[in-house]
């Protein structure tokens, strides 16, 4: 989201008015000024009470002063009147009271304690009336079956809206089918990607390891690749996982498989996409996506790919590259 979230501001990884977590988008890929380009949480799915250690990935032009990020779990339900993926009023600043968001140490790391009341705030436990106020509705899930804690960080006055997944459990379904949920499901996990690896047009293939940078010719035109685990048809995994997601409708247990979207982001140059899915991957190979980028004319530039799956994990890998004669 580009300093702010589409509808509310930045990354969009917003929260929509049905409860779900929509894609960490921005509009553009360039990195001119220090901005949030993604958060994650870990673990990437929690139950309510439990703590999670949160993380941004503050990304800035080479010699940028170093920014910590502000922190706050929105716990003010929206209104049913109210448009918007949030409540505004957890947007008006990081610290808006404590009837509205509960602030987080920056750290690091940033510990946060979800609210023991997360899934009657914003998942499918039905709310308590509020004076004045017509009954309150459970959240709807989004695609993916899923509830989301929002979470603000924040640059300055720019807040940054994510969320971390709930394990709600499920609620209203036959108790034979809850019990086969509770069996088959399993939490989500963050991506976790293989280090970033330039492809240059000779054929040759170059890991960017974080302690090093590579150097381009000026103007040259190369590919970026990322990979992560090729994951089995049940269980915890880093790469795309498979899971369930309960069909209200037949009253029965779907399964599903997360997709991946990797957004790019550099201090310089140009990507042919600003977003890519995934492009190849097999039995014997392991999955992943490429994008194609144009170097600028000379200087250092920092490279990021941060990939998003389908139930709100977020990861990134990152590489530098020198731009000279």
């Amino acid at each position: 989201m580009a300093n702010r979230l589409e509808s509310c501001s930045l990354l969009a990884a917003a929260l929509v008015a049905s409860g779900c977590l929509p894609d960490f988008i921005d509009d553009t890929t360039r990195v001119a000024s220090p901005r949030i380009l993604a958060v994650r949480a870990e673990p990437a799915e929690a139950k309510e009470g439990e703590m999670v250690t949160l993380e941004a990935l503050v990304a800035a032009p080479p010699g940028s002063e170093t920014v910590l990020p502000a922190w706050s779990l929105c716990i003010d339900r929206k209104p049913l009147s109210e448009l918007g993926p949030v409540s505004t009023r957890c947007l008006a600043g990081p610290n808006p009271g404590a009837d509205i968001a509960a602030v987080v140490e920056p750290g690091p790391p940033a510990v946060a304690t979800l609210p023991e009341n997360a899934c009657q705030l914003f998942g499918p436990d039905r709310p308590d009336p509020k004076p004045g106020e017509p009954s309150g509705r459970p959240v709807d899930p989004d695609s993916s079956g899923g509830f989301f804690q929002p979470v603000l960080a924040w640059l300055g006055a720019e807040p940054v809206l994510s969320g971390v997944r709930l394990g709600c459990g499920l609620i209203g379904a036959p108790p034979d089918v809850t019990q086969s949920y509770n069996q088959r499901y399993h939490p989500n996990q963050n991506p976790e990607l293989e280090p970033l690896e330039l492809l240059r047009n000779d054929g040759s293939v170059e890991p960017l390891d974080e302690s090093a940078a590579h150097e381009l010719r000026p103007s040259e035109r190369v590919r970026f690749r990322v990979k992560w685990p090729n994951c089995p048809e049940e269980g915890e995994c880093g790469g795309a996982e498979q899971y369930v997601v309960y069909d209200a409708l037949s009253q029965t247990l779907v399964s599903q498989r997360e997709s991946f979207v990797v957004s790019w982001y550099a201090t310089s140059g140009n990507f042919a996409e600003p977003r890519t899915e995934q492009a190849f991957g097999g039995d014997d190979e392991l999955p992943g996506t490429v994008n194609s980028w144009a170097a600028p004319t000379a200087g250092q530039v920092d490279v990021w790919a941060v990939a998003h799956d389908d139930r709100g994990g977020q990861s990134w890998a990152h590489g530098t590259l020198i731009i000279s004669p």
